[in-house]
């Protein structure tokens, strides 16, 4: 067992049946919840979360992060009330805007995120309650809508923030937050303290938000190699427009604009080359078991209640990697 609170997140790019067994794997090894991303394009985030909860005994699976833009609330909230009448107590949600490039790709565009967020949160509380909902968001229109039966533990409902709009938006009205990855440990102090104001300005105590963030993890095995593989995850994630402040605040040198260009094209190799060696130790846990214990400290030091686990590489990096992690 790990000497650390932790949950494992799934992104989708590989078989739900592999997803299942890793998710029973990390279990074992005393994990505490399951985040499965809606990537567009890649396995669905609400099929994948029903197998592995049905798959595990008491972790929590959290689809993440559904997007008003993509989902009208009422279908989502049927699945989620499913998910948690299936599972009581082992479902949560987190919202979140979506990536905007492939939203585009689909024909859908980011207007008005913070608002948009703040309706649809209010929505699925409201139908998830099995309240007779009428509320004219920003991305749909309830006349009355109902869900004819009421789960035993509704889901926590925790918002996937970027921008120090949205940070403040979770501190209001969420349950929790789960920062992304690819963040330094000084922008996840700095993101989880504008949460805490707006939690604060709407009377809330920032202590009871859980707050959580995903992080790049690859321990043991070839330090280039490690590297490397962290940096390939790097180059994807900052086609992200919203990791900009981040990106710049680390100080090191990363074109942003040249990686969204690169990833739009589909061209990975290029991106790759524009992320530098020191943004695997800059954004990532890597190293040995002893240089991954220090840094899972400092991230726990930073403010997080819970880190969520993004194993990196190889099945067979991902198996050492878990492997290892008991010694943490």
């Amino acid at each position: 067992m790990t000497g650390f609170p932790f949950g494992i997140s799934f992104d989708g790019f590989i078989p739900v049946r592999d997803a299942v067994r890793l998710a029973q794997q990390a279990e074992a090894l005393g994990a505490c919840s399951f985040w499965v991303a809606e990537h567009l394009g890649f396995r669905e985030s609400i099929v994948t979360s029903t197998a592995i909860a049905l798959g595990t005994k008491q972790g929590t699976v959290f689809p993440t992060a559904l997007s008003p833009y993509l989902r009208h609330p009422m279908p989502t909230a049927m699945a989620l009330s499913s998910l948690a009448e299936l599972v009581p107590g082992r479902c949560g949600v987190a919202v979140g805007v979506g990536n905007p490039m492939f939203l585009r790709e689909s024909g859908l565009e980011v207007e008005k995120p913070v608002k948009a967020i703040r309706d649809y949160v209010a929505a699925l509380r409201s139908l998830m309650s099995g309240e007779a909902t009428q509320q004219e968001g920003l991305t749909f229109n309830l006349k009355g809508a109902r869900i004819s039966f009421i789960p035993e533990r509704l889901p926590p409902v925790y918002l996937a923030p970027m921008g120090p709009q949205m940070l403040k938006l979770s501190g209001a009205v969420a349950d929790g937050l789960v920062l992304s990855a690819g963040l330094s440990l000084d922008f996840i102090r700095h993101s989880i303290g504008i949460a805490a104001e707006g939690a604060t300005s709407n009377c809330k105590n920032p202590v009871a938000i859980k707050k959580t963030a995903y992080v790049y993890f690859i321990v043991g095995g070839e330090g280039v190699d490690q590297r490397t593989k962290i940096r390939q995850k790097l180059a994807f994630l900052f086609r992200n427009e919203n990791l900009r402040e981040n990106i710049k605040a680390s100080g090191l040198p990363i074109d942003h604009d040249a990686i969204i260009a690169a990833v739009a094209k589909r061209d990975m190799d290029g991106a790759l080359k524009l992320v530098p060696d020191e943004a695997a130790e800059a954004f990532a846990i890597v190293g040995s078991a002893a240089d991954c214990r220090k840094q899972v400290r400092r991230y726990l030091d930073a403010g997080l209640d819970e880190i969520i686990l993004s194993l990196v590489g190889t099945p067979e990096d991902k198996a050492r990697s878990l492997a290892i992690l008991g010694e943490i």
